[in-house]
């Protein structure tokens, strides 16, 4: 009896320690996630060092365009931010206006275009006609944006520039009572902008308003994107 409890103890003591070692399956399994954390670890390692290549080479890119363009990227920390700038364009705008805009009818807002080039707009021109139809919407205008595929403005022999016949015939299908239209100048350090109200009907300027914004790296960008094929 006593031999026999003393076997049923050794098998027991030896199934413990076959456990807390790990048989071979267990050991398998043990390798095969260790190998697999590793191949993960690997992988993220991976990404990321094709995230800091692609940050280089754009950051490249970027400065080697800044120096052809001899455009100088401004860092002015007292800056209002592209959408406060916009924002305060398109409040004045439609305080200038007398009378008021209706509500009920729709405004026509147009991407901005470049002056010295009016079949040529950008991420920048339509990001800033974004702004204004939004900032149109929260004080409870209705705004319609246009996606044209050819000019906003045409420019008269005398220079003056008005309305496309394009931009007409959509405003007059939408009975829109106005159109915002703007256009944007690149300097050196900064970029010029006009916007205006049009009355449809008639090509009346009801309001005008010039700003300008500081030439950062994000507007640098931006100026450069979107360019072919933009409408």
């Amino acid at each position: 009896m006593i031999k026999y409890m003393t076997l049923i103890s050794l098998l027991v003591l030896g199934c413990g320690l076959f456990t807390s070692c790990g048989g071979p399956a267990v050991q398998l399994a043990r390798s095969r996630a260790d190998v697999k954390k590793i191949n993960e670890a690997s992988e993220r390692e991976t990404v990321k060092h094709q995230r800091c290549i692609a940050d280089l080479e754009s950051k490249t890119d970027t400065e080697r365009l800044i120096k052809e363009s001899k455009v100088k990227i401004t860092g002015d920390f007292w800056a209002p931010s592209i959408p406060t700038a916009n924002y305060k364009a398109a409040d004045a705008l439609l305080n200038a206006i007398r009378p008021k805009l209706s509500k009920d009818s729709p405004i026509l807002v147009a991407s901005f275009v470049n002056i010295d080039a009016l079949d040529e707009s950008s991420t920048f021109g339509r990001v800033t006609a974004e702004q204004f139809a939004s900032r149109f919407k929260q004080r409870n205008y209705t705004t319609i944006e246009m996606k044209l595929r050819t000019n906003v403005f045409i420019r008269e022999g005398s220079g003056e520039l008005l309305l496309s016949r394009e931009v007409a015939e959509i405003s007059s299908k939408h009975r829109a009572q106005a159109v915002v239209v703007g256009t944007y100048a690149v300097a050196s350090k900064r970029v010029y902008l006009t916007a205006r109200v049009i009355n449809v009907s008639d090509g009346r300027v009801l309001s005008s308003y010039d700003y300008d914004i500081p030439i950062t790296s994000d507007v640098f960008k931006m100026l450069l994107k979107g360019k072919e094929g933009w409408l």
